[in-house]
């Protein structure tokens, strides 16, 4: 069954640039930006893009995509760009782990994010579940389990191809339409298996 969604929870890069700042602020409850990949790549819409939420009070989560091996130092480089830049409207980190990342690289990197005391989300693919299993089950309380299933990626949400139980956030699609962000891109959902909107929204540091 396909269910038309009523908000949009996007996640973007420098391939989805930001046109209309304003229908995001108007239709996202909070969206999520490529930061770095590795440990020298910076997207190239990171700072416009904290600058933009902060101006107009867009709850933001900023994330890293991991290359296999050296899992930790990639996070490190994530938040040494990161720190210095992020104001009131950050919430958190995102580890974005497709790769096919060893779970010790995994689990070290998301026990350093840990230390930096903010909210975190961890990105696995639904076929890969097996692999991180150990470490989605112990992840913190402050991380939140965000998982990739899209099963025909026409744009739309479809209840047929349900994510794992337990997972908070689910990308659905890679074709998706969002108002203020011209062509295809990321739509997500939250599933209501854990972690409710306002979490995701909710910025500063955990206790």
């Amino acid at each position: 069954m396909e269910i038309v969604m009523s908000k949009y929870y996007p996640d973007i890069s420098h391939y989805h640039p930001v046109r209309n700042w304003e229908k995001v602020k108007n239709n996202c409850p909070f969206l999520i930006a490529k930061a770095t990949q590795g440990t020298s790549y910076i997207d190239a819409t990171l700072y416009t893009n904290i600058r933009e939420c902060e101006k107009r009070g867009i709850p933001y989560w900023l994330y890293a995509f991991l290359n296999r091996g050296d899992e930790i130092e990639q996070t490190k480089f994530l938040v040494e760009v990161c720190k210095d830049r992020v104001e009131k409207y950050f919430v958190g980190y995102v580890l974005d782990v497709e790769s096919g990342n060893t779970e010790d690289g995994v689990e070290n990197a998301l026990n350093y994010l840990r230390r930096q005391r903010h909210k975190m989300m961890l990105y696995t693919m639904y076929s890969e579940y097996r692999m991180y299993e150990r470490i989605i089950r112990h992840r913190p309380k402050s991380c939140a389990w965000w998982e990739a299933r899209y099963g025909l990626n026409n744009g739309r949400y479809d209840s047929r191809y349900s994510t794992h139980k337990g997972v908070d956030l689910q990308q659905f699609t890679s074709k998706g339409i969002c108002p203020g962000i011209p062509g295809n891109v990321d739509l997500n959902r939250i599933t209501g298996q854990g972690k409710k909107e306002k979490w995701f929204r909710d910025s500063g540091k955990r206790n």
